[in-house]
This record gives structure tokens, sequence and C-alpha cells, in this order.
């Protein structure tokens, strides 16, 4: 059997010899290549290497490959199954689509194309794949957070820490959905494309895994805030906290038209931290930023220095501005200018608290008609040693 490459692995089945060793040595080096002459060896292969294609011949003696498929698709959904057809058999051909084939390749076939199917539908079945693995480890949070919701009495007499985590959360599944629908999109697209939207759906799956992960994050730090077991601040380096918010960020920037640039003047600057925590206080001011400014034409910059043994972030827009008489009201719990199902009025009050929790310190500036800019400064630590909370 040839070694385990990068590229996948590859089912062949066909009752014929000669194709089985064509794939075999044409694939040689850049896929593992596993071969069965009939259905019901393919089915015991495909349960135990699941490989990321399978090639299947229609005509077979025994169970046809019609059969086959339909067992394929009872054991694993995701999987991408390319159809071996003779000439004459288009027709059979084109019900195996129907049945769930992902394509159809006609003997004799030609080599460059048959590489090109291959490496089209091994990455294909990975997209799949790890698009319903995320799926599944967000459906997992849900269910985790509604029997941590059922199960605590809290939150009736804490209505505004359960709104502020409910808050925190929206941003991260908003975004989830929303390249969860673009994702799908591309995939059915890419059922009659060459597969130029492979990369761009591996982007958004990167996108969807990180907020996926913030997500958990978020729930997790509820829990231990509602169980009294709070993380306590430690040494982390600044550059960590503005790579975790640019990326919490970009999705949301690049869904509203916004361009946001990150700048880190503040070398290996460190403060003491709850890394979470204070990304989820950043990410609110940088977030209603973005949501500030006009489409298309917004810009927002986020910047961190060093200064007089404080670090400072920035964070600047271009947008409308701020009145004054907002501006006194901004830190209220649920003060909003935002329609009712677009705004809580709980972003800047919960990182104006994180902020005030990490001894730190929150000022804003606005004029209206230029923008606003909002600043954060923390202690900067000299020496690696942890503060207690």
């Amino acid at each position: 059997m040839i070694a385990m490459t990068d590229n996948g692995k590859v089912l062949v089945i066909d009752d014929e010899r000669g194709p089985r060793e064509s794939f075999r040595f044409l694939l040689k080096g850049e896929y593992e290549v596993i071969c069965a002459d009939g259905v019901d060896k393919g089915m015991d292969l495909l349960r135990s290497e699941k490989p990321d294609l399978v090639i299947l011949d229609i005509r077979m003696p025994g169970k046809s490959g019609l059969q086959g498929l339909r067992e394929i698709r009872n054991i694993d959904s995701q999987v991408s199954v390319v159809m071996l057809t003779g000439f004459g058999a288009l027709e059979t051909a084109q019900e195996a689509l129907r049945l769930g084939a992902t394509d159809y390749l006609n003997k004799p076939f030609d080599t460059g194309e048959m590489k090109d199917i291959v490496r089209r539908y091994t990455n294909r079945t990975r997209v799949e794949r790890r698009r319903a693995s995320m799926i599944n480890e967000l459906r997992d949070v849900n269910q985790r957070l509604t029997r941590d919701l059922a199960a605590t009495e809290t939150i009736r007499k804490n209505n505004q820490t359960s709104a502020e985590f409910a808050h925190d959360l929206r941003n991260p599944l908003t975004i989830v959905g929303g390249y969860v629908d673009l994702l799908t999109r591309k995939l059915e697209e890419s059922r009659d494309a060459r597969g130029e939207n492979q990369q761009e759906a591996l982007e958004y799956l990167d996108v969807i895994d990180r907020n996926i992960k913030r997500c958990c994050a978020l729930s997790r730090l509820w829990r231990d805030c509602r169980t009294g077991a709070v993380p306590a601040p430690a040494p982390t380096r600044v550059s960590g906290i503005l790579d975790e918010l640019r990326q919490s960020l970009e999705p949301l920037a690049a869904t509203q038209g916004v361009t946001m640039t990150v700048r880190d003047d503040a070398a290996d600057a460190v403060v003491n931290a709850v890394p979470p925590q204070l990304v989820r206080a950043l990410h609110n001011i940088a977030a209603n930023a973005i949501q500030a400014v006009e489409p298309d034409r917004g810009k927002v910059r986020i910047s961190c220095r060093v200064a007089e043994s404080a670090v400072t972030f920035t964070i600047e827009d271009n947008g409308s501005g701020i009145s004054p008489d907002v501006q006194e009201r901004i830190f209220e719990p649920y003060f909003t200018t935002k329609p009712e199902d677009e705004g809580s009025g709980l972003g800047l009050v919960i990182a104006r608290k994180v902020i005030e929790e990490h001894r730190g310190r929150l000022a804003l500036e606005s004029t209206p008609g230029i923008g606003t800019v909002f600043t954060v400064s923390l202690p900067a630590v000299d020496q690696p040693v942890p503060v207690p909370p």
C-alpha cells in the first residue's frame, strides 16, 4: 500500500484489473490509492479507510455501481463519488448524479482530466467534512448553553449578566451564520464549476472555525463567572491580543464593506490580562466603530503603543461622530441609538467594566461629522509577575 499523503485517499471500485491499476499508477506519490473489485469489498474499505474520494464503475457483475452508490450514501454523506461510465451509458451516469454522485468520468479517460477531477473532489470532501464538523461543534456549544441556562436560577437574579453574555455571543454567531450561507452557496456552485471556489470555501471555513472557537471561549468564560471560578490575570503579550482581535473583526469589517487596519507599535509589550476578556472588551469597541461608519467608504484604524509605563490601544473611525448629549449616556446599560433589533446598549458597558477590572481606563473623544476615537490604557508589565484578580 502506498504511504498516506497530505493530498488525500482515493478508493477505486472496479471489477476490471486494468482501470484499478491505471489509477494506482497515475496517482502514485500524490494520493493513497486503495482498490476493490466489487461493491461489498468496497463498502468494507469505505468504513475502515474513510477515503476522500470514491471512484466507482457503473457496470459491474453482482451489485452494480448504482447499488453501490446508494450504499455509499447511507454510510458517508460527505465523501465525493465519481462514477466511471463507458460509451453509451450517459443516461445511467445522469441517473447516478440524481442519486447523489458528485460527477462522472468517461472510459477511456484522459489522464489530465482525471487528475484534475481527483484533486478537485478530494478537496471538496475535506471542505464538506470540515464544515459538518464545525456545525456539529456549534450545535454542541448551543446544547451546553441551553443546559446551563436551564439549570441555573441566577439568570433571573442577574439579568444584566445574562444580557451581556447574549450580547457577546451574538457577534460571532452572526458571522458564523452569514459565512455558512456563503459557503453553502460556494459549494453548490462548485458542483458545476472547475473547482475555482475551493480556496475561497476554505477561507470561509477558517472564519467559521475562529468564531466557533470564540463562542466556546465565551461560553466557558460565562460558566466560570457563574460558578465564581474567574481566571486570574496573567502576563500576556499585546501582539497576541491584537492578532486575535484582528481575526475576530476581519469578517465583520468585510461584510460591512469597511476598511480596517491594525498597527502594532507596542513591540514586545506585556500586560496583565485575562485574554478572552480583554479581547471581548476591545472587540465590542471596535465592532461599534465598524457599525458606525458608512459601508464602502468607512475606515477603522486600530493601533497600540507603549508610553510612560502604559500600553495604549486606540480605536478610531471616520464615522459621523457622537453628539455631546449621547456621549453623556453612552455608558448607561441598555442605552443605544441603534434600532431595537440591532443593538442592546451593552457593548460599551461590558468594555468599560472589563477594562476597569484590568486596572485600565477607557476614554472617548468624538467630533460630530469627523469621527470618534476610543482610547484604552492599561498598565504595562515590567517583570512578568501575575497580578492577583
